[in-house]
Parts: C-alpha cells; structure tokens; sequence
C-alpha cells in the first residue's frame, strides 16, 4: 500500500514539471492583435519571413545580454569623485532571453507565438512567461 501512494505522489511531481515550450503555442494577450502594437512596445524582430498563405513569420528575441552578472566591484573614493570597477566571474555568463516565432495573419494580426528559445532555471519563472504571460 505505501508503494503505491509513493509511486502516485511521485508521478504527480513529475507531472507537474512540464514548461511552457513543451506546452506548443503561447496562449498570449497579443493574439489579435496587429503585429505593429507588439513591436511598439517590445522592439522590432531579428528576420521575418513571407509565408505562402499571405502572412508573416518573425523571429523574436527579448533580453538579450541584459542579465546581471555576479562577481565584484572595485570602488575607490577620491575627493568627490567615485570610481568604480567592475569584475565578472570567469566562465558564468548566464543568459536570461526569450525567443519567439510570431506568425500572423495576412493582415498583420498576431494568429500564434511559438517558443523558440525561453530561459529558465528551477528558481526562477521563464523569460518567454515574464513577456507573454502565463500560457491559459
């Protein structure tokens, strides 16, 4: 008997370590809406792609090189001026970015959003969750 409810209880934890790109298409606030207005306020997109059914692909990237990276600063006070120094740790260079493939209809409005690249580690929520959303 405690083998099986050892053997539920654990399959429900592993049940419950699905991401959001293993889930398919984010279920976003932007659908519907035009491709421009998501633009406006996230930053133009890295390539797109004209697809033969009239609409667009993009390839999306949020945050790149905008992490903070750990290791020490030098600071030195002479007079009334600060000067610092800035030392990163060797070999950790952690990248915290959300890539995307947005594809619209031929009139420009947003139809999916499609994970392509979303960091996350077990402390922390994804990037691709922190712009879009949590996936409904």
């Amino acid at each position: 008997m405690f083998r099986w409810r050892l053997l539920v209880l654990l399959t429900a934890l592993v049940a419950g370590c699905t991401s959001v790109a293993s889930q398919g298409p984010i279920i976003s606030r932007y659908h519907g809406v035009h491709i421009d207005l998501f633009f406006l306020e996230w930053g133009a997109p890295v390539s797109s792609r004209e697809l033969e059914t009239g609409g667009q692909i993009y390839l999306w990237f949020a945050g790149r090189d905008s992490a903070y990276k750990p290791g020490h600063v030098d600071t030195d006070l002479i007079g009334n001026t600060a000067w610092w120094e800035g030392h990163r740790i060797r070999g950790f260079n952690p990248r915290i970015e959300c890539g995307v493939r947005i594809v619209t209809f031929p009139d420009g409005t947003i139809r999916d959003v499609l994970v392509h690249e979303s960091s996350k580690g077990w402390w922390e929520v994804g990037r691709c969750r922190e712009v879009f959303g949590p996936a409904r």
